[in-house]
């Protein structure tokens, strides 16, 4: 079997530094001119190795304005700050939750992060003094002959960075306790869903997953969009004070931009049929651009979608037949056939274009953002026939793409093609593939000799396509027509049929839905409760209380006669 490889998950091109090149646990700086490799991960000492591979993929890669620090998060919830010159580990601060994405401030002295649970925090570059998670980068490295025969280093002065020590029978499963004070919930007055760390100041929060979000250009306003369709411009810092909203959205929102050049205009993309343009700081929804029909044919990731059958048991007699084990066969969820999902992955802007591409599709695209006519503007599009991953625009104006060289459409474990394609951009919006008839040195050491070997299971960890199926919400009730036994037939856009129509269907038995048999439930334990008193005792209650029909429709009289006087509110109140 041929060696596979780790995919370039991010690149970062600019003038006078090294070209950053980021795929699985590894980071490699590499000479712009000569393509040698300056600095690499692979070379640091094996405890930060080791913590890499513990962290997991690296997710996230920010780089500051002054190209001095890098910012990187993967999935154990770890902030790492690195300095570039020497590629060195300054500190790394444990985040409350697993981050989404992250970008530094114009000052570079503040980094901004967003978790799954829609709160955005902002952390000092440098932790303060004292704290918890600052490195002491002056203490000596512990010797490994220090340490006594067969016991293994957990901790090194060095770095705050843990390794696996020996496993006992002591620490293979954390109590309550200790994960209570690891993670301790938010107090009730809390604005945010849980308690921050690491010096950490809460900007804002939203009651959904987060999926994107960006600073302004001048940095004083701050745009996140989730996953129920809503886009919020926010005061930044202060985000407790809301510009507007962009609302328009039918489905989730996965990617936002700015152009550099429009300021003022704002570019969002998701699971709808179309991008849309917004002149964010009043929520005016512009233009839309429709690009389904064009991206569909080039979507080559398909999930397996959840088809929900009508249910006519009610909710006990099912849980009868479950214990019994002979539930209905039919009541199962039927093996559905994979189909493909919209979801914008990037969108950049270059000249007088939009470019952009969708997670799990094979090509990069490009459509003109302002034609100056009524009619769609074309969506041009150049196939690489593999997934794409990410894109980078370099300074030169070339479009730099990555591929996931590791997939194949008939599932063979050797990998074919190139990991890095470079693409130019013509004057009337046609895409065109470079790489494949010039080269450059930076080109050749990325398609050669920075790829980092990476095993089967390394592979798995990446889930490069799991937002096709976390990001659409209620999977299997998809547009499409109903068939004889009145089940929907999913479509290939991936569009939750409840989502259109801003209804939710939920199947019912005989007894009608979960409230209305909670209902019944009351009223059959108020009887049983008022048969228990006996007759005697209920009837001599109901008279000491509820008034004669006579005397109550009087009452209801003397509502409409005009204000009682007082000695009627008294002899209402003995009464």
């Amino acid at each position: 079997m041929s060696p596979r490889f780790f995919p370039y998950s991010h690149l970062e091109f600019r003038s006078g530094i090294p070209v950053i090149a980021v795929s699985g646990f590894h980071i490699q700086l590499i000479h712009a001119s000569t393509g040698a490799v300056l600095f690499s991960t692979l070379n640091s000492p094996p405890y930060i190795q080791e913590s890499l591979k513990k962290s997991g993929p690296i997710r996230c890669a920010v780089l500051d304005n002054s190209n001095t620090h890098l910012v990187t998060l993967a999935d154990d919830k770890k902030l790492k700050v690195w300095k570039l010159d020497g590629l060195e580990l300054l500190h790394e601060r444990e985040l409350p939750k697993r981050p989404t994405s992250a970008t530094c401030t114009l000052d570079g002295q503040t980094i901004v992060v967003a978790d799954k649970f829609g709160d955005v925090f902002s952390y000092p570059l440098h932790p303060p003094p004292g704290s918890e998670s600052q490195i002491s980068t002056s203490a000596p490295l512990p010797q490994e002959d220090s340490a006594t025969p067969g016991e293994e280093i957990s901790v090194y002065a060095t770095a705050d960075i843990t390794l696996p020590a020996a496993k006992t029978s002591s620490n293979k499963r954390k109590s309550k306790k200790q994960k209570l004070h690891e993670n301790p919930p938010a107090p009730r007055s809390s604005l945010a869903s849980h308690v921050p760390t690491s010096d950490g100041t809460l900007v804002l929060g939203h009651t959904s997953l987060l999926t994107c979000f960006l600073l302004t250009p001048d940095n004083k306003y701050i745009v996140t969009a989730d996953r129920d369709e809503h886009i919020r411009i926010s005061w930044y810092p202060q985000g407790f004070c809301i510009e507007s909203f962009c609302l328009g959205h039918t489905q989730f929102v996965s990617a936002v931009h700015i152009p550099s050049d429009r300021p003022g205009t704002l570019i969002s993309g998701g699971g709808d049929a179309e991008l849309k343009i917004w002149d964010w700081r009043s929520g005016k929804h512009e233009m839309d651009i429709p690009i389904l029909d064009s991206v569909k044919p080039y979507i080559k990731v398909k999930v397996k979608s959840y088809t929900r059958t009508a249910s006519t048991n009610s909710t006990e007699e099912q849980a009868d037949r479950s214990r019994e084990g002979t539930e209905d066969q039919e009541s199962a969820p039927p093996a559905s056939e994979e189909q493909a999902v919209l979801a914008v992955q990037k969108i950049r802007t270059l000249s007088d274009y939009i470019l952009f591409t969708v997670t799990g599709g094979s090509a990069l695209f490009s459509v003109a953002f302002l034609n100056g006519t009524s009619t769609a503007p074309s969506v041009h599009a150049v196939n690489f026939g593999k997934p794409v991953l990410n894109f980078t625009i370099a300074s030169d104006k070339r479009i730099w793409v990555n591929i996931d060289l590791n997939w194949s459409e008939n599932g063979d474990d050797s990998p074919a093609g190139k990991a890095i394609r470079v693409v130019n951009l013509a004057a009337d919006g046609q895409l065109s593939d470079v790489s494949l008839t010039s080269t450059s040195p930076v080109l050749d050491a990325l398609q050669e000799k920075c790829l980092i070997e990476a095993s089967a299971e390394d592979l798995a960890a990446l889930n490069l396509y799991s937002s096709l199926q976390s990001l659409p919400k209620n999977t299997g009730e998809y547009d499409g027509d109903d068939d004889d036994l009145g089940n929907a037939t999913p479509r290939a856009t991936g569009i939750p049929k409840n989502i259109r129509t801003n209804t939710r269907k939920q199947s019912q038995g005989p007894g009608g839905g979960k409230k209305e048999q909670g209902k019944l439930k009351s009223q059959k334990a108020v009887a049983e409760k008022t048969k228990k008193h006996g007759n005697q005792s209920v009837d001599r209650d109901v008279e000491d209380v509820v008034p004669h029909e006579e005397n109550a429709s009087e009452s209801n009289l003397s509502k409409f006669e005009g204000p009682a006087t007082d000695s009627e509110d008294i002899r209402m109140l003995d009464s």
